[in-house]
């Protein structure tokens, strides 16, 4: 394939993921915009602590299926059932440790409410255990369009389950089953869409192959997951489920929209840069190019949040939020610092240069634990807020480290 199908195919998947993240962001802003004025600070913070024990078993059991795909040379079929079977059975894993894990934490943060809200949770990895391998087709093969429709058609259908469930329930719960709900509907449409359908039949030497390379990738999950939701786990303790729900929509609107718009520029570029990995003047010059529409986006998509934030929490969250206001700008600038870093990741994936990649995220983590520890019982959110924009600050040279390295190699 030449360069420039190559530069088309990106500048196509980075398009449609822009449009998607656009349509996406719309989406959620009215979400949180109606579910702000129908649930209070609490069902938010409770909501969060819900995620983190979902998102931690599943970090610490990630497989790697569709990026093992990615970067193999083989035809999706010949991990299709094997890679089946294994998201089945880590699918189950997650919803067993899951409750076990809903125990600890309404014992840790006092909660009596989390241990429910995580059991129903925890039906959410077994339902997804099921998906159809098949699904990852559409990023392999560059099916740019279909990929995003696929991914905004889940959210779009968590979102309309979360606000019709809140205006019946006025609860945390609207949310947790709209996470449920979601991932029902994932597994029905992988199989609705695709002919190509997986069997229950396990190869040991494909599933050797996924595993082995989940060892090194599972670190990096690992850690960039606590990079995203310790901050939340901490605040929990610190300033209690009230304030933590007022991070929680401050994030959302002051960092999230940041930090997805670089999950569309990761997501679309790393079948790119795993298929002209070996090449490196051409993979070094599509990294540059990526990098610099990312910054022109999101620079240009942080500037109204940036000179107007009270503004935006009014409209967005009503005036019941206004004690998220001093928090959104050091988000969006944590967001944009952390948007860089996620791009550069898919380069550092692409070429196997996990170590790097793993020392950052842990450098960030432990800066950003201790300066939230330190700085949140000193200034409460705010300090908090700051400690992590500070983390980030300190630990990107390693990112300028890693791309250095990896567009020399």
């Amino acid at each position: 394939m030449t360069v420039t199908n190559y530069t088309n195919k990106a500048i196509a998947g980075f398009s449609w993921q822009t449009l998607y993240k656009g349509l996406l962001m719309i989406v959620a802003l009215v979400k949180i915009s109606i579910l702000a004025r129908l649930l209070s600070p609490e069902a938010f913070g409770l909501f969060s602590l819900t995620l983190i024990a979902l998102g931690l078993t599943e970090s610490l059991t990630q497989t790697g299926i569709n990026i093992t795909i990615l970067q193999s040379k083989q035809p999706i079929n010949y991990f299709l059932n094997s890679a089946w079977v294994v998201a089945i059975l880590r699918g189950f894993l997650i919803g067993s440790v899951m409750l076990g894990l809903g125990l600890l934490m309404q014992n840790y943060y006092q909660e009596p409410q989390l241990l429910p809200l995580i059991s129903v949770a925890a039906l959410v990895p077994v339902i997804k255990g099921f998906i159809n391998p098949y699904i990852v087709v559409l990023h392999k093969n560059f099916r740019f369009f279909h990929d995003s429709l696929y991914r905004f058609s889940l959210i779009f259908v968590e979102s309309l389950v979360a606000v019709g469930l809140g205006l019946i329930t006025h609860s945390v719960w609207a949310l947790v089953w709209a996470l449920v709900a979601s991932a029902i509907f994932e597994v029905a449409i992988s199989f609705l869409a695709f002919r190509t359908r997986p069997k229950f039949v396990y190869f040991h030497s494909r599933g050797k192959a996924i595993l082995e390379n989940a060892r090194f990738l599972s670190i990096a999950t690992v850690f960039n997951y606590l990079n995203e939701n310790a901050d939340n786990f901490l605040l929990g303790r610190i300033v209690g489920t009230h304030f933590l729900g007022i991070y929680h929509n401050a994030y959302s609107l002051g960092h999230k929209v940041n930090y997805d718009f670089s999950k569309s520029a990761h997501h679309s570029t790393i079948p790119i840069f795993t298929q002209i990995a070996q090449h490196q003047e051409r993979l070094s010059r599509a990294f540059l190019k990526s990098l610099l529409a990312l910054l022109a986006f999101i620079i240009l998509a942080s500037l109204p949040l940036l000179v107007f934030p009270r503004f935006f929490v009014q409209l967005i969250l009503g005036s019941q939020w206004l004690d998220a206001v001093p928090l959104i700008r050091p988000l969006v600038l944590a967001g944009i610092i952390q948007s860089v870093s996620n791009l550069s990741y898919a380069l550092m994936l692409a070429k196997k240069e996990y170590q790097i990649m793993n020392w950052h995220l842990l450098s960030s983590l432990v800066l950003m634990v201790i300066l939230i520890i330190w700085w949140g019982g000193q200034a409460h959110l705010l300090g908090a807020v700051l400690g992590i924009l500070t983390a980030r600050i300190f630990s990107f040279p390693l990112i300028v480290f890693g791309i250095l390295r990896a567009i020399k190699k």
